[in-house]
């Protein structure tokens, strides 16, 4: 997967063949995997890696130094993290050196001089060899809502932020190159772009025995992984999973989660603001600034396909899952609504397969923006505009015939957007109608049918 990271290595090694001394924040979902990409950037360079553990600022400094001399660097006894990091770069002579803290909130929580004396350290010593930390966190919350404010005057000396983040469908289709591509979207649907989740699952089987084997067996890794997430990283779970149940439900206006709930509008707020915080929720935006009098607003949908999953399918039947085998919960509970739930994850893909073919030069324009459209009668899926106005619009239909009817979808649609359509998108993984067919063979047609052989192989 570390071709799919190679802008996240440029990023790195941009600031690395700069010469210059920097301290870098690199950060990520707990499930998005960063070590091997780190561990490339780190390959034939010199440099140290420890992972800070929830412990005290003495404990921190003695299990960090032991591990150094295990590893052979003479450090001595150090009391200081700026004798520490002197040691180390001391053993490699006059070389660039690269320190790669990983969980280093463990450290900021519990010692507050260590920004100082990482600071300090760098101001005497970074310009005459180069010293460059990579300070890694999994912990997205803290990193963009309270890691600067707790850092204070001190946070001026981060050079720069890479937040890493999931990989796209198609990363996932190399990762499994034995798999069906529907079983492909359906487990991209469940898993996402998290790459620490796809060794869990096995090419060799069908997304049935997959979640049956791997999610819905209690003795597995991943039947506990979103329970795992929500109180790894909340309070108040009782109160964050009736959220989260009632949105995959599909109730996710503000005002509708209230009536369910019961919990007050304030407080329902103050929980979405923090789900978002963590990427396990967003709020939906349509695109542009025009006909907004006929868009649905204040939309809020689970991000994490993971949790996603979990809230429509187990949650609400886990007293079932508990009385019976996992192949007979997963067909009476999860087989009949398990191709609408993957609609939404569809067009996801399908944006991506606009997106990669605008890369290799394949699509009618450059694209400048994109997003949805969600409108009180319909929506448009998709929506990708160039920076002088070319727009083309899709709909995409997962396990469902595209038809003219909903070409027809598509222009009603984009009149209440105020839209003006110069190419019409129609994917569908079983086929187009006769009409759609005819129409999209004219000489001047503006209409561009995407099937399964398309998708399978774009």
């Amino acid at each position: 997967m570390l071709e799919q990271r190679q802008d996240d290595l440029r990023f790195l090694n941009r600031y690395y063949e700069s010469g210059l001394s920097n301290i870098l924040v690199v950060y990520g979902h707990k499930n998005i995997e960063q070590d091997a990409f780190l561990m490339k950037f780190m390959e034939n360079r010199k440099s140290f890696f420890y992972s800070a553990r929830s412990a005290s600022a003495k404990e921190q400094l003695t299990l960090w130094s032991g591990e150094l001399k295990r590893d052979g660097i003479p450090v001595g006894e150090v009391s200081t993290y700026y004798d520490l990091l002197a040691s180390c770069a001391d053993s490699v002579g006059r070389a660039p050196v690269i320190f790669v803290i990983g969980n280093f909130e463990n450290i900021l929580k519990t010692d507050q001089t260590f920004m100082s004396q990482l600071t300090e350290y760098l101001e005497k010593n970074g310009k005459y060899r180069q010293v460059l930390v990579l300070l890694v966190s999994n912990d997205v919350n803290w990193v963009e809502n309270s890691m600067v404010a707790s850092l204070g005057n001190l946070a001026a000396n981060i050079a720069g932020f890479r937040k890493i983040k999931p990989l796209p469908f198609s990363a996932l289709r190399s990762f499994y190159p034995k798999m069906s591509y529907k079983d492909a979207v359906l487990t991209y649907s469940v898993l996402g772009g998290q790459t620490g989740l796809w060794r869990y699952f096995d090419d060799s089987l069908s997304f049935k025995e997959n979640v049956c084997k791997n999610i819905l067996d209690r003795n597995s890794y991943l039947y506990g992984e979103a329970l795992r997430l929500t109180s790894q990283n909340l309070r108040e779970t009782a109160v964050y999973h009736t959220i989260l149940s009632v949105m995959a439900r599909g109730i996710n206006k503000l005002n509708d989660i209230y009536h369910e709930t019961g919990f007050s509008r304030a407080k329902i707020s103050v929980y979405l603001k923090t789900l978002i915080h963590h990427d396990f929720a967003y709020k939906a935006y349509s695109f542009g600034n025009v006909g907004r009098e006929n868009v649905v607003k204040g939309v809020y949908k689970i991000a994490d396909p993971l949790l996603d999953f979990y809230f429509r399918f187990i949650f609400p039947n886990e007293s079932s899952l508990m009385r019976m085998p996992a192949e007979r919960f997963y067909d009476i509970f999860i087989s009949a609504g398990m191709q609408n739930y993957a609609t939404e994850h569809f067009k996801s893909v399908c944006r991506e397969y606009i997106l990669r073919c605008e890369e290799r030069g394949l699509f009618p324009f450059a694209i400048e923006e994109d997003g949805e459209w969600l409108g009180k009668e319909g929506n448009l899926d998709i929506i990708v505009q160039s920076d002088t106005g070319d727009t083309a619009l899709g709909i995409c239909c997962w396990q469902k015939q595209a038809t003219h009817e909903d070409l027809i979808s598509i222009e009603s649609c984009a009149k209440k957007a105020r839209l003006e359509g110069d190419y019409y998108y129609l994917f569908s993984t079983v086929g187009f109608d006769a009409w759609l067919q005819d129409a999209a063979m004219r000489p001047d047609s503006k209409i561009r049918l995407i099937g399964i052989d398309e998708l399978t192989n774009g």
